[in-house]
């Protein structure tokens, strides 16, 4: 998969370093924003170092991590956001099959997080050594705000540059909203199901196969086929990798879309906790699933956005209904708009609260839009009025749309959409749905859109 990063220039005060002084370790994040760069958004002591040391240098090794094809690792960066009281670090694995992200509240910390924020900076090896070395008895220093990463411990000074994001993170970044909004809790584990769990999954070439989380009566097995509500997962070193830090887990709690196969697995930690999304397939990254490409298709969003837009203030929450208060927008419009602010870096999706939290990824929404080659080629057919409505049923319109060398039949409805097509008949809409479903939604979109129109202005002038 190509490493394309996204072309941005950035000026930032100062270089994330590793600095060392007799006193205290310290280590400095620093904003990226235009405008605020300069202004230390966190200023705080951690009260267990040694965890979040180890919860960073997890975060890290998954990001350096193909769990596909292992080749060289490419070295990536992690996302710091600082907002509503939570400090949260993101990332993704290599390969873009394994979404990460650390969430840490005011508990772990000696102060309060006031600042507002977002970075996106490279861990190197001397930093995650510095990261290791942590221990509970250090009086740790974190400060946040500017373009680095800097702890200070007794030995060295290390200076490390920022680096640019790469394309597949926008896709990805995307696709993991969309996911973790579907899934549901399947199984809480205590510490003892978790020090079962972590032995029996397979390791190294064993792990590429695929097991079934399962429990008979209190005890949690691994199946080797499907069972009524176990959890598959392929490619169990992508969730081994988050075993570090079990001494320090008070839970685990796996959860699971069964419509995709994608599995997401939380710890619940002393201080914060770590939650990762894992891809259905070993070989499928978040980066090219295309999810989100229905919501970014269609047009129910567009009314809600700017009063979704205006309400956003760096909230670790965002609150639906109090959203709806303001506007005239319906819930549903209101979520329509945050899973495409999602799709735009501009919103997450917490999995364990059940809502978005407001963040800003360095992309806007041309570029997005540049990453997501079938709804520009939907849009395409759309703009040259390739696409025809050819029957309206009781159950839903059916479209003709052009294929490179046929014409193809689209079906929309609300029980799921269908294509005659190839990519349609190969993967029956787990990785998203074809230009022609896209440009025939974009199309009923837009005469809906029209005849709404209409009718609000008969009734003005009646």
């Amino acid at each position: 998969m190509s490493a394309t990063t996204l072309n941005y220039s950035y000026q930032y005060p100062f270089a994330s370093a590793v600095l060392e002084t007799a006193s205290s370790p310290a280590m400095r994040l620093a904003t990226s924003l235009d405008g605020t760069s300069d202004d230390l958004f966190f200023d705080g002591m951690l009260k267990q170092p040694a965890l979040i040391g180890k919860c960073l240098t997890v975060l890290s090794s998954i990001v350096r991590t193909r769990f596909y094809q292992p080749l060289k690792p490419m070295l990536l960066d992690p996302v710091v956001t600082s907002g509503g009281g939570m400090l949260r670090f993101e990332g993704f694995s290599s390969c873009c099959g394994v979404y990460a992200r650390i969430d840490l509240g005011p508990e772990a910390f000696e102060g309060e997080l006031q600042g507002k924020g977002t970075t996106n900076v490279d861990f190197n090896d001397t930093m995650r050594t510095a990261l290791r070395r942590l221990s509970e008895n250090d009086q740790a220093h974190l400060q946040v705000g500017g373009n680095s990463v800097t702890l200070r411990s007794d030995n060295d000074t290390i200076v490390e540059r920022k680096v640019k994001l790469p394309v597949r993170w926008i896709r990805g970044f995307c696709e993991v909203q969309a996911y973790q909004a579907r899934m549901t809790p399947h199984f809480e584990l205590d510490q003892n199901d978790i020090r079962t769990l972590f032995k029996l999954l397979p390791k190294g070439s064993n792990g590429r196969r695929p097991v079934h989380i399962t429990r008979t009566g209190q005890t949690i097995r691994l199946a080797s086929r499907a069972l009524p509500g176990s959890v598959q997962l392929e490619g169990a070193d992508r969730v081994r990798a988050m075993e570090p830090l079990a001494p320090y887990t008070r839970q685990l709690k796996i959860w699971y879309d069964e419509a995709a196969g994608t599995s997401g697995w939380e710890l619940q930690l002393e201080s914060g906790r770590m939650f990762i999304l894992v891809s259905p397939e070993l070989n499928r990254g978040f980066s090219g699933e295309g999810q989100m490409l229905s919501r970014l298709a269609a047009g129910q969003w567009e009314t809600a956005m700017p009063a979704v837009a205006d309400s956003l203030n760096w909230q670790s929450q965002i609150d639906v209904a109090s959203v709806c208060r303001f506007n005239k927008s319906s819930e549903a419009e209101i979520e329509a708009a945050l899973a495409v602010l999602g799709a735009r870096g501009i919103v997450g999706f917490d999995v364990t609260s059940g809502k978005y939290f407001h963040r800003v990824l360095p992309f806007d929404i041309e570029e997005v839009d540049k990453q997501q080659p079938r709804l520009m080629a939907a849009r395409n057919l759309v703009e040259s009025n390739s696409v025809r409505l050819f029957e309206q049923t009781s159950d839903g319109p059916n479209f003709q749309v052009p294929g490179s060398d046929t014409q193809h039949f689209v079906r929309l409805r609300d029980s799921g959409d269908r294509c005659t097509c190839q990519w349609f008949l190969r993967y029956q809409g787990q990785r998203g749905p074809c230009k022609h479903i896209l440009a025939a939604r974009i199309t009923c979109d837009g005469q809906t859109s029209s005849q709404t129109k209409a009718a609000e202005e008969r009734e003005t002038w009646q």
